[in-house]
């Protein structure tokens, strides 16, 4: 005769143990960047896409006049100093040549300030990606070597408030502000331009009028240069349609 096992499944005891995050071992590395990691080697220009987002400078707490304190403070500004030296060597941007620093959140002006502090670094870049920052104005910033940039959905209003990039080839524009051209003969060198969804694209003789600011221009939305983008061909009396 043959006997069948039986199965007693039980609720398993509870667990009295809890690990606090806190007890975690990696909990001190919770709110770290990446140039703070133990024996990291990975430097700035290497990364793809780095968030860059600066977050609250931390409370240095209640002062006093004793002599402790006084050596405290003197230790805690010589650690200060070491981390920023080792924080210049790692982020290294100036020799970065294609950069992506798009989706950064600024949502403080202190984030701002360190943001626009590191596009001043970026001498070497030649291709930049900023899409979606929420950005307004630039124009402090220098790129020398910039043959692309990329601007898309930023609150942009005019071209006087993008950086100074005189060898820019490839603008894009697209889903901003810009209501005219105004500020548009720095960049004179560009063969493709993207300004579509911009308040300037609704307006009567867009093409023609852009065609005629940028002699270099061979593709404006995406679209190359036709016939009847050409001034000449435009008709004097017209009526847009949207």
């Amino acid at each position: 005769m043959k006997t069948t096992p039986v199965i007693v499944v039980s609720n398993p005891k509870e667990s009295t143990e809890f690990i606090s995050p806190s007890e975690l071992p990696g909990n001190h590395l919770k709110h770290a960047v990446w140039h703070q990691l133990p024996k990291n080697k990975v430097k700035g220009n290497e990364l793809k896409c780095p968030r860059i987002r600066k977050g609250p400078h931390e409370s240095s707490g209640s002062s006093s006049s004793s002599s402790s304190s006084s050596d405290s403070d003197v230790e805690a500004g010589k650690r200060i100093k070491l981390r920023h030296n080792y924080k210049n060597k790692k982020e290294n941007w100036n020799k970065a040549s294609i950069v992506n620093f798009s989706y950064q959140d600024l949502g403080h002006g202190y984030q701002v300030k360190n943001f626009i502090r590191v596009l001043k670094m970026l001498e070497s870049c030649i291709q930049l990606h900023l899409v979606d920052n929420s950005l307004e104005d630039i124009h402090s910033v220098k790129l020398p070597s910039c043959h692309s940039l990329n601007l898309q959905k930023n609150h942009f209003t005019s071209f006087k408030s993008l950086p100074k990039c005189d060898g820019l080839l490839h603008l894009d524009l697209s889903v901003n502000n810009i209501g005219d051209l105004d500020g548009c003969e720095r960049f004179k060198n560009l063969q493709t331009l993207d300004l579509s969804l911009n308040p300037i694209q609704y307006t009567l003789g867009y093409r023609s009028r852009v065609f005629a600011k940028f002699p270099n221009l061979k593709y404006l939305d995406g679209i190359p240069l036709l016939n009847d983008d050409h001034p000449e061909n435009y008709p004097e009396k017209a009526c847009l349609i949207l």
